[in-house]
């Protein structure tokens, strides 16, 4: 019964997906894709992300502490734990713990790659795609 919830839940997330655009997109910088950097968000891209997490897990992140969130990958069909949480000093957010490992490195993300983020309101879960190439001779 669990496996059927989960294939009803990703079969609805994949509909609602292509009726709709991606909630945060990202062409990527620098900074996104440096080994010992944040993948930060915008405040209006946090603020999406905050609209669709329980307010137990907002008032953490807000805190500083780590959220652990599930990230499913499209492109693979992959799920990955990632720590959403705030930088240091300001009311930046963004994911640190696997990041880079899961997604810049294992898929090869560059500079002016385009990746698109859809959070699931229902389960607190992430959904990442790469949405395009941003220069192939890279």
């Amino acid at each position: 019964m669990a496996s059927e919830i989960v294939e009803e839940s990703e079969t609805t997330i994949g509909a609602r997906m292509n009726q709709s655009p991606w909630k945060i997109r990202k062409i990527l910088i620098e900074p996104d894709v440096a080994l010992d950097r944040m993948f930060k968000f915008t405040k209006t891209e946090a603020d999406h992300i905050f609209c669709n997490m329980g307010s137990d897990m907002v008032d953490k992140a807000k805190e500083g502490e780590d959220v652990r969130v599930k990230m499913v990958e499209l492109d693979t069909q992959t799920e990955h734990e990632l720590s959403f949480r705030k930088v240091r000093n300001g009311c930046v957010f963004g994911f640190k713990l696997g990041c880079i490992t899961h997604f810049v490195v294992r898929r090869r993300l560059k500079v002016g790659d385009e990746v698109g983020i859809f959070v699931d309101q229902t389960c607190t879960k992430f959904y990442f795609s790469v949405l395009s190439r941003g220069n192939l001779a890279n």
